[in-house]
């Protein structure tokens, strides 16, 4: 998938909320809500005792997707503090570059996952939707990603039984 470019794509702190470059920030703010409701989409979900939870590695896909998001988020954060403190002209973006690729990395490694079990392909399902209801570029414009999901939904369907 193509990676994104924190340096373009992390709007300064004074620029208009109606402008193309606050929708990542937008969104950033969304998936850090998406990331600390995680435990609000565990009450809703038919969740699997901890030893298939600890089996089924898409559960660790989705939390390392959430830590990486609020990560990237923070650093936005901090970011912007710099910018507020010092200008735009010495924050550079560079803190910013390092926590996007792993967030970008970790959303790779979400799509990818094959489950191999049903809760765990569920919890994929619900969280991934979660992602597009907030948020639809990251799964319409990340190069490869459809693909990606056809290929990892196909294979969870075959762990699960539901495919031979």
């Amino acid at each position: 998938m193509t990676r994104a470019d924190s340096v373009h794509s992390t709007p300064p702190t004074n620029t208009s909320a109606n402008t193309p470059s606050s929708s990542r920030r937008r969104f950033l703010v969304q998936a850090a809500g998406v990331a600390v409701g995680g435990t609000a989409l565990g009450a809703g979900l038919p969740l699997p005792a901890p030893a298939a939870a600890a089996v089924d590695p898409v559960f660790a896909a989705i939390e390392r997707y959430k830590g990486a998001a609020a990560a990237h988020l923070a650093a936005i954060d901090d970011l912007a503090l710099l910018e507020k403190i010092h200008g735009p002209a010495d924050a550079d973006g560079s803190i910013t570059e390092q926590p996007c690729h792993d967030e970008n990395d970790a959303f790779e490694a979400l799509v990818s996952a094959a489950a191999t079990t049903l809760p765990g392909l569920l919890a994929k399902l619900a969280f991934l939707r979660q992602i597009a209801e907030l948020q639809a570029w990251m799964l319409d414009e990340r190069e490869g990603a459809a693909l990606l999901l056809i290929d990892s939904f196909t294979a969870s369907l075959k762990n699960v039984g539901a495919l031979s």
